[in-house]
């Protein structure tokens, strides 16, 4: 329980950076706009579809794979910004869009490299579970929740330090493993802060939807939906980069208090 209460606390410090730079959350927009522009574009270069993957699977992995790879260099681009923007704030510094996208840009060549290598890693996992039972199914999806775990710090990694591929990812994993009980915490900590947002959304929509007022139903729908992603994701880079910061430098993170952050890093017995 210390733990939770102790990542609530966490994230809201992270809150507080986030609303120093409310600017950040327009790089979430922004990589959302770009992946779906991406997508469609594969689709129509592509001609792909799902009756194309039931009846050519074989051809169909190529389109997968493009998307894999675009969609992940775009989404880490600005996953990275939005790092790099809190990892500013937290130096002391006052960030923009520019020098948050700037910072990202840097490091374009190793984000692009471990596109690459996650989108390979995808496509062996979906391969693999497309050709085995049930069971096997299940082994590859807790195979691709354990990736998701151990590539938890890879943005940072990416955007702050300098290594090959496979360092990149073993150092990612490694500060997972120094930080897990946090981690997994402040992750569910986010995701139940956007439940809630999303039910209190659904629950304004029916509201004006059951009055009649059908245009601002939609209009608040649409904005608020957008709002929440836009926040949530913001959230979540700002306390990935807080955690990094913290388990890399050692020292205290503006904005952050210091005895809190020292208790989330005590090595695990």
């Amino acid at each position: 329980m210390e733990r939770i209460r102790r990542s609530f606390r966490l994230i809201e410090r992270s809150y507080q950076i986030l609303m120093q730079d409310k600017e950040l959350m327009v790089l979430p927009l922004l990589s959302g706009v770009f992946i779906t522009l991406a997508i469609v574009g594969v689709i129509l270069g592509f001609g792909f579809s799902t009756d194309t993957f039931e009846q050519d699977r074989g051809t169909a992995y190529l389109p997968i794979f493009v998307m894999y790879v675009v969609t992940y260099t775009i989404g880490i681009f600005f996953q990275s910004a939005v790092v790099a923007g809190a990892t500013e704030r937290m130096r002391g510094g006052d960030p923009t869009l520019r020098s948050a996208l700037g910072a990202a840009w840097s490091r374009i060549g190793a984000i692009l490299g471990w596109a690459l290598f996650a989108a390979t890693v995808g496509m062996l996992l979906k391969f693999i579970e497309d050709r085995v039972g049930f069971l096997g199914k299940i082994v590859t999806r807790l195979a691709g929740v354990a990736w998701s775990l151990a590539t938890f710090f890879i943005v940072p990694v990416l955007v702050l330090e300098d290594h090959p591929v496979d360092e990149s990812f073993t150092r990612s994993a490694s500060l997972f493993r120094q930080t897990w009980g946090e981690t997994f915490a402040g992750g569910a900590g986010i995701g139940i802060i956007a439940v809630f947002a999303w039910i209190a959304l659904a629950i304004v929509v029916f509201l004006l939807v059951s009055i009649g007022a059908l245009i601002p139903a939609l209009v608040a729908g649409v904005v608020g939906a957008v709002t929440i992603a836009a926040f949530t994701s913001a959230l979540q880079g700002v306390y990935v980069a807080s955690l990094y910061r913290y388990a890399t430098a050692g020292h205290e993170t503006s904005g952050f208090d210091e005895d809190l952050l020292a208790q989330a890093f005590v090595p695990k017995r």
